[in-house]
């Protein structure tokens, strides 16, 4: 009943659906959904639009008879060209498209396993590939370890939400006299109705921001175009070694096995999040508040961040990780001075908080405030201890360039650029934003 109410509520609270889903999610019912809704949309929608658009099968009218002389197999060739040349003329075109269409997808009224294998085996993967290579999230083999369950099980209630709606006006309009154009929206609609339901999917599963989930979110069919083309080669069933393997992995979790794999990283991921659900009833313990907000901060969920931390602070107002949060968020919002007053209760517990990273966020607090002094000499702190920051060392170059001190401030901005093109792979990724700052400074 949770799943039910779960693939309902994507409609109008998709972000927050996308996260309970990774909390309190069902990969067997998510499945369901998938299974039950394809067959519904496919024997309705796709059969229109296969009945409308796709070209005749030509062997449905060449066919040789062996019991038949050759005289006679010509004649019915003769007929069979005819009737084929009238089929021909009778398909309609797709608009735009026309034929060029059937390179990139199809209309299979059939084929459930083909479609659940490709979703399953290529567009969740696919997915996490360009994670792996647009973002810097980690090798691939581990992402795909850590984040499959919650990623495929987002993606199938993803797909049963953008189709469900689709498939029940099919279903009452199939019977009756209307043009397969009708038919070809409704397609294109929960096609591109799932894609923004993955926006918020690949958002919340892995922290992006909008503009790289976007971008994931229209290479992803890439992977089920892929799926189309292996499965004209060969039967998707010749994927079954992988597909029992699948399953073993979804069920070993309850055997005690050392193969557990993404199920048990999933199951793992819920059971914990539950913990400190329950964690955080205790009215006097801050720190289930302080990790739920970092769980609710990486899926940005900020309301929900922000509520925990927040909570955290009332119960505990020397809670050390609280305060730094409170204070980022409050810097972003451009409550300086709470933010300052927050990062002072840090300073006083822990100079060399989160890497000494606190001194960077008080500089960047008093640089935005003009305090350039203060922030100077936060930042110069900070630079001491990590030179090779890249937003360290260009938030010093923005208070030097105030300052007037253009050489310097130069010179800082171009160690910004090395030190992000001299960065891991991984980690440069993750910072070539400053990078892309410091260059416009020089």
């Amino acid at each position: 009943m949770n799943s039910l109410k779960l693939l309902f509520t994507l409609f109008y609270r998709p972000a927050s659906t996308m996260s309970k889903i990774i909390d309190c999610g069902s990969w067997f019912f998510a499945a369901a959904f998938v299974l039950l809704i394809s067959a519904a949309f496919f024997f309705t929608v796709n059969t229109k639009l296969q009945t409308a658009y796709a070209m005749p099968d030509s062997d449905n009218f060449f066919r040789w008879n062996k019991e038949l002389s050759a005289v006679e197999n010509d004649a019915r060739y003769k007929t069979g060209l005819v009737e084929y040349q009238k089929a021909v003329e009778a398909k309609q075109e797709i608009p735009a498209a026309g034929d060029h269409f059937f390179k990139f997808a199809n209309f299979e009224t059939g084929g459930f396993a083909k479609f659940f294998f490709a979703l399953s085996i290529f567009y969740v993967p696919f997915v996490i590939l360009l994670i792996t290579l647009l973002t810097g999230a980690g090798r691939f083999g581990d992402v795909l370890t850590s984040e499959y369950g919650a990623l495929a099980t987002c993606s199938m209630m993803a797909w049963s939400a953008a189709h469900l709606p689709f498939a029940i006006a099919a279903v009452w309009l199939y019977s009756q006299n209307v043009s397969p154009q009708i038919f070809l929206g409704m397609w294109a609609a929960s096609s591109v109705l799932f894609g923004v339901l993955m926006i918020f999917a690949v958002r919340t599963v892995f922290g992006t921001n909008y503009k790289t989930a976007i971008l994931i979110a229209a290479l992803a069919p890439v992977g089920s175009i892929l799926a189309m083309n292996v499965f004209q080669l060969a039967s998707p069933w010749m994927l079954s070694p992988f597909v029992l393997f699948y399953i073993y992995t979804y069920f070993s979790k309850r055997l005690d096995s050392e193969i557990s794999g993404w199920a048990t990283a999933f199951s793992e991921k819920q059971k914990s999040t539950l913990a400190l659900e329950n964690a955080a009833k205790n009215p006097y313990d801050a720190a289930p508040h302080v990790q739920l907000g970092l769980i609710y901060r990486r899926r940005r969920q900020d309301a929900k961040s922000l509520a925990h931390f927040a909570k955290a602070f009332e119960i505990d107002a020397n809670e050390i990780e609280a305060n730094y949060e409170l204070g980022k968020i409050a810097r972003a919002k451009g409550d300086l001075q709470k933010a300052i007053n927050h990062f002072g209760a840090v300073v006083g517990q822990n100079e060399r908080h989160a890497l000494s990273e606190i001194w960077r966020e008080i500089g960047a607090t008093y640089l935005a405030a003009g305090m350039l002094t203060e922030a100077r000499e936060a930042l110069e702190k900070f630079a001491e201890r990590r030179p090779f920051d890249a937003e360290g060392l260009y938030y010093l170059g923005k208070v030097l360039k105030a300052q007037s001190e253009h050489r310097m401030a130069r010179d800082l901005f171009l160690q910004a650029v090395e030190s992000v093109k001299t960065s891991p792979i991984y980690r440069r990724r993750e910072v070539r934003y400053w990078s892309k700052l410091a260059e416009k400074e020089i």
